[in-house]
């Protein structure tokens, strides 16, 4: 069981480098993350729901990883994850987290920032956003180098729930995905107002 009492102390840049130490991406993510630092820190977590403040988007990322941090070191000695058909890792699901919102910043971002107005007058509705997360996140993908798997893929596309896709003849989401749902659903709905400015 994960037992270090100072995940509270770590911010979303620590969390990526511990959390994908490992991985040959971390590099670019981390470029990724610092040219993005402003927004990232600018926008709320959400209108309503959950880290609704100033900088909660990125609180709430942050909050996600800490989860998967404990998450995956109690599956892990219960069940070991690596085991499973579809095995995965701390930064399989570490990236996949990252990544879940990042319409988020530009939906969220300042009016008068031109990274953010071009989304903003483009985006009406929620599946407008959607295709707007999916686009973003291949452009970065083209920009900073890095590919994602399949099951990364999955993750991100279902880091909310199966919703509609969902069916009962086949297991849609992948055990990732379940994961990185896990997480998200306990920070935005069971600590959906803590971890303030601990990004």
């Amino acid at each position: 069981m994960y037992k270090n009492n100072n995940l509270d102390a770590m911010n979303l840049k620590s969390l990526l480098m511990h959390c994908m130490v490992d991985d040959a991406r971390i590099s670019a993510v981390l470029r990724l993350y610092e040219d993005h630092h402003s927004l990232f820190h600018y926008a709320v977590g959400s209108r309503h729901n959950h880290q609704a403040w100033a900088g909660g988007y990125a609180d709430h990322v942050a909050e996600t990883l800490r989860l998967a941090v404990i998450y995956f070191s109690a599956l892990q000695n219960w069940r070991q994850l690596d085991a499973l058909d579809k095995p995965f890792t701390l930064a399989n699901a570490a990236l996949a987290l990252f990544l879940h919102d990042v319409e988020k910043p530009f939906k969220y971002g300042p009016e008068n920032d031109a990274r953010c107005t071009t989304w903003q007058q483009k985006c009406q509705q929620k599946s407008d956003w959607e295709q707007a997360k999916w686009h973003i996140i291949t452009l970065w993908q083209q920009t900073y180098g890095f590919q994602l798997s399949d099951d990364e893929a999955n993750a991100i596309r279902y880091a909310h729930g199966e919703g509609d896709d969902y069916t009962a003849n086949q297991r849609v989401s992948t055990p990732l995905a379940a994961f990185v749902h896990q997480c998200d659903n306990t920070s935005a709905r069971i600590f959906y107002n803590q971890g303030k400015a601990l990004a």
